[in-house]
Formats: structure tokens, sequence, C-alpha cells
């Protein structure tokens, strides 16, 4: 993992406060805490003032006891709930390595994102190209099932605001991209701008994930049009992958 965390253009000082939870995890978990690292934006350096602190606490043992105080630290912090919202995720080291917590965990995303900033650094091992490929493939099989669910409930185009697609669609893909730029070229392009400029002629998931308002303009004025293209877009890129494997 990455030791140093990205400039984010916010006024939130959320270097201080990410000093004083881990202040507060390790003095309440000495001995149990193992290592706290960032994803996200905030690892990106592509936060903004609406985007959550994700942290990431790894611990010998999960107790009751133990994620409570990593509730209380979340909540004893100079930024209040409301203004910063930290999205704390804690897992045992054997959980963290555990097969069973893969799919959650999307190693590969880690590895490549993570901001380490206090403990061990236990992402430290190089990813394999199966394991990215297994996690974009999985990635894209969810995203490609809500498109399919738009289409075949026939959603209406104003239920489809881009907070929603945001969520379920262009978010999720923004990484499985990444992933498939990472397995290719073997650079994976931390901002969507890099990501952007990776491609001589960008997929227009891209081009909606940084244009809310173009989103809200195609999708009232040629809803199919816009669900079809994702589709096709999705689904390609997932045959594109299945041929790789088979080569």
């Amino acid at each position: 993992m990455r030791k140093i965390l990205p400039y984010n253009n916010i006024l939130k000082d959320y270097k201080g406060l990410l000093k004083d939870f881990i202040g507060q995890i390790y003095g309440a978990e000495q001995g149990n805490a193992i290592s706290i690292f960032v994803t996200g934006s905030f690892a990106r350096g592509e936060a903004t003032e609406a985007s959550d602190l994700d942290i990431w606490c790894i611990f010998d043992v999960v107790s009751t006891e133990t994620l409570n105080r990593v509730g209380l630290a979340s909540r004893n912090l100079p930024i209040s709930y409301n203004d910063l919202e930290i999205n704390a995720q804690c897992l045992s080291l054997s959980e963290f390595n555990s097969s069973h917590f893969s799919k959650f965990l999307a190693y590969p995303i880690i590895f490549a994102e993570g901001v380490l900033i206090h403990g061990n650094d236990i992402a430290a091992r190089n990813v394999q190209c199966y394991e990215i490929k297994k996690t974009c493939n999985e990635l894209l099989a969810e995203i490609l099932m809500s498109i399919r669910h738009y289409i075949a409930v026939n959603e209406p185009a104003e239920k489809l605001t881009y907070a929603k697609i945001k969520a379920w669609v262009l978010k999720p893909l923004m990484f499985a991209l990444r992933l498939e730029r990472y397995s290719k070229a073997g650079h994976y392009p931390l901002t969507t701008t890099e990501l952007f400029n990776s491609y001589s002629s960008p997929p227009m998931s891209v081009v909606y994930f940084m244009d809310s308002e173009k989103w809200s303009e195609d999708i009232q004025t040629k809803r199919d049009d816009v669900l079809h293209l994702l589709h096709e877009e999705v689904a390609n890129l997932l045959a594109h992958l299945k041929n790789n494997q088979q080569g």
C-alpha cells in the first residue's frame, strides 16, 4: 500500500481527524489493533465536501466491544457525523486473508488504492492477474444485472437519477475499468481524469460519471439508447475478459 495520503481539495481537516481517530483506536485496542488504512475518494485524491471517509481497521480479534470502541472513536471526533461520515470497516487479520471475504474486500482495489495510515502493511503482497480478472468479472456481472433490471422493468427516466445510477452502475464500473486498465497496461489510473485520459476514445460511462448534467439530459431525451449503450459496454467488456482468460 502507499504510505502518503494524497491532497484532497476540501476545507475539512481530514488529516487531523485521522490522527485523532488513530490515537483513539490504538489507545483503546492496544495489542489488538494491527493496521488502519484508507480507501475510496480520499485515498485517490478525489474527495469532495460530500465524500465519506472510508477507513479499514484490522484487528487480531473483532469483538462487539471492539466494534463499539470503533463506533465511539468515529463519533468522538472534532468533525460531526453530519459534516463528514466515517465509513469504518472492521475485520480480523484472519478474515482479511480469508477467501470467504474476498468479494467484500476486493483485494486488487485495496492493493492499488489503499493508503496505510498506521500499523502493518497487510496488503504488501503483489496482486495476481487472476485476482484482478476475478474482481473485475464480479463487478461487471453485478453492474450488468442492474442495467438489465432497469431495462426489463421499464424503469421511468425520471427515476433513473444520476445519484442512483452513479451508486449502482457508474461508480462500480469505474473500479472495473481501472482494473481492466491495470491488467492491460500495468498502470492503475487512480483518478477519474487519469482513467479518462488512458483511452483514445473514452467509454460513455466515464463521460457520464464525470458529467452529471449530461447524464440527466441524455436519460430524459433518449433513455433507451443510453441504457442499451451501457448494457453493450459492460457486456462487451465481460466478453473481452472471458476471451483473454481462455486465450
